[in-house]
């Protein structure tokens, strides 16, 4: 009979990149773009020009941005129109729901649009203006950002139709968060 260790050990690292993916992948890339702009000011004081460390720049920011939109769906950080939410005779709850439902059409749209725009880059075998590098590793950023999204969008709407009556809007995590107090 065959033991279940291995599918604990395979549990244990899928649950830790399940909650770590985008905190790493956002480390990753501000490494290096850290390290980016760091050699672009250095080459300065040394007359070495380093020719590509400022496009490079731009596509590691573009990077970060698709990955934060990700660590922000995770997290329920994105900023949403509450007072509507407030005035409306509306359960929260679907509120909640159909608020997470238009962001998820949102990011579907642009993960399958960016799939269209890395093939058409695959295919075109585009290279980056600046240095002759594929320019597909930096559009892949949509698809793995909106992606990303996607998942934490359909894991969260899926844990909302299933939990108790409160969603993220009835906590007061965000007013801890950002130190906003208000009136009741």
């Amino acid at each position: 009979m065959m033991s279940g260790k291995p599918f604990l050990v395979f549990k244990k690292y899928a649950l830790f990149l399940y909650e770590h993916t985008e905190g790493m992948l956002l480390f990753a890339f501000a490494a290096m773009l850290v390290t980016d702009v760091f050699l672009g000011i250095l080459s300065r004081f040394v007359q070495f020009n380093i020719v590509f460390a400022t496009e490079l720049g731009k596509y590691l920011f573009i990077w970060l941005c698709a990955i934060g939109i990700a660590a922000a769906a995770k997290d329920n950080q994105h900023v949403r129109i509450n007072f509507i939410a407030e005035k409306l005779p509306v359960n929260r709850k679907i509120m909640w729901i159909l608020s997470q439902s238009v962001f998820l059409v949102f990011s579907v749209t642009f993960f399958v649009l960016g799939i269209k725009l890395t093939l058409m880059h695959i295919d075109l075998a585009k290279t980056a203006m600046g240095f002759n590098f594929p320019m597909y590793v930096f559009t892949a950023a949509l698809p793995v950002g909106f992606g990303l999204t996607s998942l934490r969008l359909i894991i969260n709407i899926i844990q909302t139709i299933k939990g108790n009556d409160q969603t993220p809007w009835d906590t007061k995590a965000p007013n801890q968060l950002t130190g906003i107090q208000y009136e009741e």
